[in-house]
């Protein structure tokens, strides 16, 4: 005889979203877990349990915001540096810039504005000693 007391769950759907860099490894695998409960008041309820990460640019995001939130990857953030090994990098593309010299994607962290253009922080550095150097090496003549 079956037991009419007990919630019985009757559909069940898993989803995994892997992220990968350029190279194809996987960044982030994040998941999405979707099920049907029958009750014994033959009710029937719908959960969605979602994983959420705090994305570089502190951002929350979970796989159900693809198409929403669009992401991308910040290539400094995944490097190793001496205080840190490294993050996923994954930042909403709302809130990244892209370098005008060398156009990589950079996170608010790995970027500088001047002058009305966004620099990743390496050109940032080479554009500003280029422009403290000029008068070293330069004069300017008005005629």
């Amino acid at each position: 005889m079956c037991d009419q007391t007990n919630p019985k769950i009757t559909g069940r759907k898993e989803t995994t979203n892997r992220i990968r860099d350029f190279d194809g490894n996987i960044i982030l695998e994040i998941g999405q877990e979707e099920y049907t409960v029958r009750h014994p008041d033959k009710s029937i309820t719908h959960h969605r349990l979602n994983e959420n990460i705090r994305l570089v640019c502190g951002t929350l995001w979970n796989a159900s915001m693809m198409g929403k939130i669009f992401i991308g990857i910040c290539p400094q953030c995944r490097e190793p540096s001496l205080f840190n090994g490294g993050t996923h990098g994954i930042v909403a593309m709302n809130r990244a810039k892209l370098c005008v010299d060398c156009g990589i994607l950079c996170c608010p962290r790995h970027r500088k504005l001047h002058e009305g253009q966004w620099r990743c922080l390496k050109h940032h550095r080479l554009h500003r000693l280029k422009r403290l150097s000029r008068p070293i090496f330069f004069e300017r003549k008005e005629g």
